[in-house]
């Protein structure tokens, strides 16, 4: 038996050239098809709230993880996290089905980044990852899985830097919420712990298809947080992958954002490295609003950045991903 380890938490244009003010003629014009949302499902709005404040796993191999990594914390220093039960569905469903594709580390056959397989689940916090994986060259495994789960978390924890995503990721001091899951069949065990830090109360997704395809975001903050900016950030659409090509995957991060958002009427308000857009509207009791429209195919992510004061530095309190064809 041996245990693989995987580090968490990374056409050329024709120019056709006119005279000044001559219009093209109209057989020049190249057309293209609307755009669609082809994930997450918005035919109704999907909505998500702050989990419960005591929410508690009711799975023996999840509630010795959750207390692992809370006990952990503490002798660290650090806060406890809160059980996130949606997350945990989301790591559930992703280590069996890695377990059918025997596949490891933070990818699918599908290609879906880790961040934009939790968000398109309607899970909004700022993801990171850690994935374990046993393998057994018997028919099965003869550990329990509750063994083997806290196996491959003291791997992790006994990571030494700079070789130690997996630790830092468990004592990450932003971290508020983490859901577990795990699968086991075939002589193969997966285990997923999915951290989130969440600012937000709530936030809803509303889709609208048209004549242009466009997304609303309406949530509100967390007492006593405030929403700083929102950073968009577009990549490729996912590609399915090789089962060697998506156990290859060894790390991921969040792709560059490109544009941010700020509060309406703090234009003068820049952020580093983005095309700086004042589109957030904000209403009585902390709660903000602002619309998206892509203008190509594309994996599009969203991350909120959230503060207690605005002399604070802001940090990801949530995020959300779209997939645009």
């Amino acid at each position: 038996m041996k245990l693989a380890r995987l580090l968490c938490v990374a056409q050329a244009l024709a120019i056709l050239g006119c005279a000044a003010g001559q219009r093209p003629p109209d057989r020049a014009r190249v057309t293209h098809p609307p755009l669609h949302l082809r994930a997450p499902d918005l035919a109704q709005p999907l909505f998500e709230s702050l989990p419960a404040a005591d929410g508690y796993p009711n799975d023996v191999v999840k509630e010795g993880i959750f207390e692992r990594i809370n006990r952990d914390r503490l002798l660290a220093g650090l806060l406890p996290v809160a059980w996130d039960e949606a997350a945990s569905r989301v790591a559930d469903a992703f280590c069996a089905q890695q377990v059918r594709e025997a596949t490891r580390g933070h990818f699918l056959m599908d290609g879906v980044p880790p961040y934009a397989r939790t968000a398109i689940a309607g899970v909004f916090g700022a993801q990171a990852e850690n994935s374990v994986s046993w393998v057994t060259t018997a028919g099965s495994f003869t550990e329990p899985s509750l063994r083997l789960a806290l196996m491959g978390h003291q791997e992790m924890m006994d990571e030494k830097p700079p070789q130690d995503g997996h630790r830092r990721t468990i004592l990450d001091p932003d971290a508020t919420h983490v859901g577990v899951g795990y699968a086991r069949a075939n002589g193969r065990f997966q285990m997923s712990q999915e951290f989130l830090t969440r600012g937000l109360e709530r936030l809803k997704l509303v889709g609208r298809e048209s004549s242009r395809l466009a997304v609303r975001f309406e949530g509100k903050t967390l007492p006593h947080w405030r929403l700083e900016f929102v950073t968009i950030a577009r990549e490729p659409a996912p590609t399915p992958l090789t089962q060697e090509e998506a156990t290859g995957r060894t790390s991921y991060s969040y792709p560059r954002p490109t544009i941010a958002y700020v509060p309406e009427g703090t234009s003068l308000i820049r952020v580093s490295e983005t095309d700086t857009q004042d589109k957030i509207r904000f209403w009585s009791n902390k709660e903000f609003s602002f619309s998206f429209a892509p203008d190509r195919p594309g994996l599009y992510t969203f991350v909120f950045y959230t503060a207690v004061r605005a002399s604070e530095p802001a940090r990801a309190g949530a995020s959300a991903t779209i997939w645009v064809e």
